[in-house]
C-alpha cells in the first residue's frame, strides 16, 4: 500500500507540474499585434507581407482588423488597434492624421504613391486634360456628371469634395461604392465606349488592366507624390521595439507591389504573398535590424 500510494502521489505531482508548466507557457505567449487595414489592393499585399514576416521572424501573433480608414484612425487613438500601415501623407489622410496626431507615432514610409482623378486614354486630351476641363458642358454631358469613387468619407473622397468646390464643378456628383464596385462600373463604361471619370490611385493594378491617365490638377488639390506611412498608437514603439524597427525598415519596391497586385487577381493575395516572402526572405530578415537578428539566433 505504501509503495502504491507513493507511486500514485509522485505521478499526480508530476502531472500537476506538467499542467502548471503548460499554463505558464500559455500565459507567456505574446499578445497579438492588432494591425488595421482597409480593403485596398495595395494595402492587402502590404499587411499580409508584414503579418508573414512578424510571425516567421519574431513568432509574433498578429490580428488583422478590417475597417474603413476613419474608423481605423479612431481605433488607433483609443488604443483599440496597434498600427495601420496605409496612411497616405501629406494630403490624402491629412484631416484624419491632424485630428489624432497627438495620440499617434509615425513608424516610417513603406512606399510612394499618387492619387487623383483619372480617365481612359481614349478620351482626347484636346477635350479633357485637366480637372478644370470638367467644367466644359460637353465634357460634363459625356461623363453624365458622375465621378466614380470608392468608399464614402475616405481621404480621397474628402479631397474630391474639396476639388468640386475649388474648381466649381457644378452638375457633378460622386457615385460611391467600393474599390471593386468602382472598377466594375469603369469596366462596363469602357465596354460600351462610354466616357468615365474615376478617383484613382497608384500603385494599383487598374493602370495595368486599363489604359488610364491622371487629369492635371493645377490647384494641387490632390497634391503630388504621396508617401504611405505605417502609423502606430502612442507608446507602441516602447512596448514593441522589434516590431517598430521592422516597420521603420519595411520597404516595398513599387514595381514589385504592382506585379503582386496584378498576379493576386488571378490567384489570391495569400498565395502571392507567401511566394514573394519565400523568394525574398533574406531581405525581410534584414528589415528587423541587427539587434533583433542576434536576439533571434540566440533563442
Amino acid at each position: 500500500m505504501m509503495t502504491f500510494s507513493s507511486k500514485t502521489c509522485i505521478g499526480w505531482l508530476a502531472g500537476l507540474a506538467i499542467a502548471a508548466g503548460s499554463l505558464t507557457a500559455h500565459a507567456e505567449e505574446p499578445t497579438p499585434i492588432r494591425i488595421g487595414w482597409v480593403n485596398w489592393s495595395d494595402t492587402e499585399i502590404a499587411v499580409k507581407l508584414a503579418d508573414t514576416a512578424l510571425r516567421d521572424h519574431l513568432k509574433q501573433p498578429v490580428k488583422l482588423v478590417l475597417a474603413d480608414i476613419g474608423i481605423q484612425f479612431q481605433a488607433l487613438a483609443n488604443g483599440n488597434i496597434d498600427l495601420i500601415p496605409m496612411v497616405w501623407l501629406p494630403n490624402t489622410h491629412k484631416a484624419f492624421y491632424d485630428k489624432y496626431q497627438d495620440k499617434l507615432e509615425d513608424l516610417g514610409v513603406l512606399y510612394e504613391g499618387r492619387i487623383g482623378m483619372a480617365v481612359p486614354t481614349s478620351i482626347p486630351t484636346s477635350e479633357l486634360a485637366t480637372v478644370e476641363d470638367l467644367n466644359k458642358p460637353e465634357v460634363r454631358q459625356k461623363l453624365d456628371g458622375k465621378i466614380l469613387t470608392s468608399e464614402v468619407g475616405n481621404g480621397q473622397y474628402k479631397l474630391t469634395e474639396k476639388a468640386i468646390k475649388e474648381y466649381k464643378l457644378e452638375g457633378y456628383k460622386m457615385v460611391a461604392s467600393s474599390e471593386s464596385g468602382m472598377l466594375s462600373e469603369l469596366d462596363r463604361n469602357l465596354k460600351r465606349d462610354k466616357w468615365a471619370l474615376i478617383n484613382a490611385w497608384s500603385p494599383h493594378w487598374m493602370f495595368a488592366k486599363w489604359p488610364l491617365r491622371y487629369l492635371d490638377d493645377p490647384k494641387q488639390i490632390f497634391g503630388g507624390a504621396e508617401q504611405i506611412h505605417a502609423i502606430a498608437r502612442k507608446g507602441f514603439s516602447a512596448e514593441h521595439p522589434d516590431v517598430a524597427r521592422f516597420f521603420a525598415n519595411f520597404k516595398i519596391p513599387k514595381a514589385d507591389l504592382e506585379k503582386l497586385m496584378a498576379t493576386a487577381r488571378d490567384s489570391s493575395a495569400d498565395k502571392v504573398v507567401a511566394e514573394y516572402y519565400a523568394a525574398n526572405k533574406p531581405r525581410f530578415e534584414a528589415m528587423f535590424g541587427s539587434q533583433t537578428a542576434s536576439a533571434t539566433v540566440s533563442q
